[in-house]
């Protein structure tokens, strides 16, 4: 028997001997892969949803940033610190090389997100090892500013703030430009160190000092205290003209940036400087980026929102929405991006002789720039204006579809019944085919239908399962930062949902940047804020205009605007002996600037194509959001310089009117009027004369440099006079980018 079992034997050791210990761990690995993913090799495996929905290079990053995420989880637990450190980064290293594991480990984890899972996760930047190996742009001053609340504040708690400057820290005292950043972060984590790189960038990139508030988190410092420090801290700023800082103090010029979390908090600051009774002066500018400005997270679009969505559609400012909010393009009404190319149907006899016997040409459909649904789009829009079964319809799908299977078309080929068609097939016989040429013309016309005559789903919904945001975490940030003193009205409360506020504060708005990523979850409060501003600021032009005009019954009632009135500027009507001139003026250099002003003056609005939320800490995961960095940066350094224009020409001004007012020409007896005259002799340029027209007979600037700080009378007289049109810079992108043939710029476009 022993020999029989040794006999069995010799064959299984000779054929192991024939191998390689190397070959044979190959070969045992291949086994175990094949075997674990059987369902790949046969086809047989579920579709990935996110295939197709962002773009490589953003989806690269996003593959990084959930290993490190899943392997700061698990390491969450660890104890101490330093030990926990080292397996943060061990840990993270395996779920990038095993993302599928990553994913999963993520997924759990978000499903009850907890404070410090939150916290941990996105907080990783501030690892040691990370820190090492990031590469941070080097500044000259990187410093932390502790920074005392106003007086009157109903908080003792220090404002906590870091100070990023590039230049030689002795130019800081001659800066009179600031950059005010409010971070993202969920209302519950980041601080600005997390947003380091950008911010360093944004110093070196300007020139001017950046100054990021670490503002209090929830839950320990629920609604609204962090609102209440951030308006704070810009009392405190512009008070003491910067000095509490380090800079001169002759003037301070801000532009408020925020992104995620911080956008809202930066929408709410300048909601209670246009409501505070104190003299404060506006921003120059707001940059908001993936702002998220909606705490009512419905699934479908409201009313309202749509009707903005309407008219921002047929101002041409949303060319691509209509595709984004069709949900029966593709073949699940879920998906957000094309499931499956349909083969195009070969050119055939018919065809030919229709178009020797047509004479006309037909009219093919337009381009679309986006990748990710042109070929649904091109065959699903064939199907959309002929719904019935023995009509157009059936002529098409025998065309078009005659070699796709049922379960591959889009949803709108498959539709048989249409109420309208149905009708008509009662009342009348049915009518023969329609030329196919025919068709294009249709779908043309079809495609411009308003947005809402079909159900529309949010963002929020159409993105749910997007791998930065997800519906369980915006869940989780809404509860922790509404804290458990409040039950708010989600339909009026604007201060929690930015995107409700009345349209006389969105009317007073400065100059607004807003960018977002085409597939953010977010993207909706991006399009519709955008939308409101402009309507606000038509409303309020159409109802100056008819106040000038005579027309308007309320003529009288503008002219008793009391110190409540939201539409003067700050400084005008908050006294209740200020007189009825002085208001008229008021209201007729608002006039003024909103007619002069386009919409593009108003709101510039950037959707980057395939992208999702916080592509702003991802330049060094991602090449082309460091050109998108330095875009915003050439953004707000052009909007500091279009000041400095203004500023000097306005004392160019006030030097003329002095001079003119030792020699009368005839004309010149009311304030305003030399600039008028001029202009009419053909002596001055029409830019250089509005802006004579706006500062004449006043001398505040001499005090201004007396006394080293900015009155509150100059900010008024600057804040409503002055205008800010923006030709932003456009620098070339890296060669890397130039190169590449998916560019970044071909496939980044932008609604205006």
């Amino acid at each position: 028997m022993d020999r029989g079992f040794y006999g069995s034997g010799v064959p299984i050791e000779h054929c192991v001997n024939r191998f390689t210990p190397w070959q044979l761990i190959v070969s045992t690995l291949t086994g175990v892969y094949a075997v674990r993913n059987l369902d790949k090799i046969l086809g047989l495996a579920a579709p990935e949803p996110l295939a197709n929905l962002y773009s490589p290079s953003y989806y690269r990053a996003t593959w990084i940033a959930i290993g490190l995420d899943a392997g700061f989880a698990t390491a969450m637990t660890i104890r101490p610190r330093w030990l926990k450190d080292i397996c943060s980064v061990l840990f993270s290293i395996y779920y990038i090389i095993y993302a599928s594991e990553a994913d999963e480990k993520i997924r759990k984890y978000r499903a009850v997100p907890t404070v410090e899972m939150l916290r941990t996760t996105w907080e990783k930047t501030t690892n040691p090892y990370i820190r090492k190996l990031s590469h941070l742009p080097h500044v000259s001053t990187r410093r932390k500013i502790l920074l005392a609340r106003p007086k009157d504040s109903t908080s003792r708690r220090p404002i906590t703030t870091w100070l990023f400057f590039a230049p030689p820290a002795d130019q800081l005292s001659q800066a009179t430009d600031l950059i005010l950043d409010f971070p993202g972060g969920g209302f519950v984590s980041m601080t600005p160190e997390h947003h380091e790189e950008r911010l360093r960038m944004w110093a070196i990139r300007t020139g001017k000092p950046v100054l990021s508030v670490d503002y209090a988190k929830a839950p320990e410092y629920p609604y609204p205290f962090s609102i209440d420090e951030c308006f704070d801290l810009y009392r405190v700023l512009v008070e003491t003209s910067g000095i509490v800082i380090g800079m001169s103090g002759r003037k301070l010029n801000i532009i408020c940036t925020g992104d995620s979390a911080g956008a809202h908090i930066a929408v709410c600051v300048m909601y209670k400087i246009l409501e505070t009774q104190m003299n404060l002066p506006h921003p120059l500018a707001l940059v908001l980026n993936y702002a998220a400005l909606d705490f009512n997270f419905t699934s479908w679009m409201t009313p309202q929102n749509l009707r903005v969505l309407q008219t921002e559609q047929s101002s041409g400012h949303l060319p691509m929405l209509a595709e984004q909010k069709d949900h029966l393009r593709h073949v699940s009404p879920l998906s957000m991006v094309g499931d499956r190319k349909i083969p195009r149907r070969r050119r055939s006899l018919r065809d030919t002789l229709r178009t020797i016997a047509s004479s006309t040409t037909p009219k093919m459909p337009p381009l679309r720039s986006r990748h990710t649904t042109s070929s649904i789009k091109h065959v699903s829009s064939l199907d959309d204006d002929s719904n019935d079964e023995g009509g157009a319809m059936g002529d098409i799908e025998d065309e078009a579809f005659s070699r796709v299977k049922e379960e591959d078309k889009p949803l709108h080929a498959r539709i048989r019944f249409d109420p309208q068609v149905s009708q008509l097939e009662l009342e009348q016989a049915p009518r023969p085919p329609e030329p196919a040429e025919d068709t294009y013309v249709q779908t043309i016309s079809r495609e411009k239908a308003p947005i809402g005559t079909r159900l529309t789903m949010t963002s929020r919904t159409g993105y749910f399962q997007d791998r930065i945001i997800s519906p369980s975490m915006m869940r989780a940030m809404a509860i922790l930062y509404i804290g458990p003193y409040r039950n708010p009205d989600f339909q009026s409360d604007y201060q929690l949902s930015p995107i409700l506020a009345p349209d006389h504060l969105l009317a007073q708005f400065p100059p607004l940047l807003m960018s977002c990523g085409e597939k953010d979850p977010f993207v909706d409060d991006t399009l519709i804020f955008a939308g409101r501003i402009r309507k606000a600021k038509r409303a309020r032009r159409t109802e100056l205009e008819r106040i000038f005009a005579g027309k308007s019954a309320l003529h009288g009632e503008h002219l008793r605007m009391s110190a409540a009135s939201p539409h003067l500027p700050p400084g005008i009507g908050r006294n209740v002996n200020v007189g009825r001139e002085e208001t008229m003026r008021a209201l007729q250099r608002e006039h003024e600037r909103l007619s002069r002003e386009t919409e593009e003056d108003w709101v510039q609005m950037h959707i980057f194509s395939e992208w999702s939320h916080g592509y702003l800490q991802m330049p060094s995961l991602m090449r082309e959001a460091k050109v998108v960095i330095n875009d915003l940066a050439d953004w707000m350094e052009e909007v500091f310089d279009r000041d400095a224009v203004a500023a000097f020409e306005a004392r160019a001004a006030r030097s003329a009117a002095s001079v003119s007012s030792s020699f009368p020409v005839p004309g010149h007896g009311i304030p305003g009027a030399a600039g008028v005259s001029s202009d009419r002799r053909g002596a001055t340029s029409p830019e250089k004369t509005r802006r004579m027209s706006t500062m004449t007979a006043t001398k505040r600037e001499e005090e201004h440099d007396t006394d080293g700080f900015t009155s509150a009378t100059e900010t008024s007289e600057l804040d409503t006079d002055e205008v800010l049109t923006f030709s932003p810079k456009r620098r070339s992108p890296p060669s890397s980018l130039a190169s590449n043939g998916s560019s970044f710029a071909a496939r980044r476009f932008s609604w205006l």
